[in-house]
């Protein structure tokens, strides 16, 4: 018989309450001290808006707190977004994310019509079917009662045929009216789902936004495109690969990017990322980290490991210049850049071109 010393389990549990206490005020200690540095980095972040002249509205704070995140040490970053992992997502990613399943419900419809056309061809095969097999025994006189039999079969088969096609009108008009609603959605649609960045449309907006915004508060911001050299992709055979190859680019470029950055691909492959608040030296060091994060990835197709090669250009938004000369200025640019030569440009922008919009418009 094993007999318990009750002393020893008393003392034993009140030192394991000591130990739990201990752990728990270790851990409200660590959790007030993680606290104490956000409320002093949030501090620090608003005396830098007012040093700047910035506005603080919630916008430019977010944008100023993970701009100034980057320059702390990796152990203070960490802590800081642990502290930030409950935040509730943006509504442009709730938004994004709604257009997906409108898209997917857009495939599920048209999925539903194919399912009820073959339905309806189908019926109509067994009418063809049922008017040769009552011709053939109309010719033997003999056989009334069975051609009774179909010719009442027949009728039975035109009255369904009739609610049929009257089912089919009304729910072509449902699928019309319901295309429409989604043609709409989808035209002011801000997402490109093919690789899970903004689109076009909405790039294009936020740098015209952006201009306005510098003009009022006088701030500097940035644009950089990024592209796979076309020397890369040729050597893809497989365009599903080929699709591959860019989408593996789009979430490394989401890797690398502040959540207040915006990353869209303007077409073709190529991808803009808008940054905010960011001059130009903080663009190029932007610039250097994309470089060493896709150059340091291997990409493989099948077994065959790519050797990538991207082009980066950087551009200041500028509000004396239209959205399209700032993009078409960088696009310009970056066919002259790559591994093997210069790693990222910095566009200029002239004021003659300013002037010559100017007289164009």
């Amino acid at each position: 018989m094993v007999r318990l010393d009750k002393n020893k389990i008393q003392s034993g549990l009140g030192r394991r309450t000591k130990e739990e206490a201990s752990s728990s005020n270790i851990d409200t200690s660590k959790s007030q001290n993680s606290n104490s540095e956000l409320e002093k980095f949030s501090l620090y972040v608003l005396k830098v808006l007012m040093d700047e002249n910035i506005p603080p509205t919630p916008n430019n704070f977010q944008i100023y707190f993970e701009k100034l995140l980057d320059n702390k040490p990796l152990s203070f970053k960490k802590r800081i977004n642990d502290l930030l992992e409950a935040e509730s997502v943006n509504e442009d990613e709730h938004r994004a994310k709604m257009e997906m399943e409108v898209k997917e419900g857009f495939g599920q419809i048209k999925s539903i019509m194919k399912v009820v056309s073959t339905v309806y061809k189908n019926i109509n095969v067994m009418k063809e079917i049922l008017k040769k097999r009552t011709a053939e025994l109309e010719v033997s006189s003999a056989q009334l009662s069975v051609t009774s039999i179909a010719s009442a079969l027949n009728e039975d088969l035109k009255k369904l045929s009739g609610l049929m096609e009257k089912q089919m009108t009304t729910l072509k008009v449902h699928y019309e009216k319901t295309g429409s609603i989604l043609k709409e959605i989808e035209s002011k649609a801000v997402f490109d789902s093919r690789f899970g960045v903004y689109n076009r449309r909405y790039l294009l907006q936020s740098i015209a936004n952006e201009c306005k915004s510098i003009e009022q508060f006088r701030h500097r911001s940035t644009l950089v495109l990024v592209k796979i050299k076309d020397a890369i992709l040729n050597k893809i055979i497989n365009q599903k690969d080929r699709m591959i190859l860019t989408r593996n680019i789009a979430k490394l470029l989401l890797k690398t990017s502040r959540r207040s950055d915006v990353v869209a691909h303007y077409g073709e492959g190529v991808f803009g990322m808008l940054m905010r608040h960011t001059d130009i030296n903080s663009a190029k060091k932007a610039c250097e980290r994309i470089s060493d994060l896709i150059y340091l990835t291997n990409f493989f197709i099948g077994d065959m490991e790519v050797d990538t090669d991207i082009e980066l250009a950087i551009v200041p938004i500028s509000p004396n210049h239209t959205t399209e000369l700032l993009v078409s200025v960088a696009l310009d640019s970056l066919p002259k850049t790559g591994k093997r030569l210069e790693p990222y440009i910095v566009c200029e922008l002239d004021e003659e071109d300013s002037s010559k919009e100017e007289n164009d418009s």
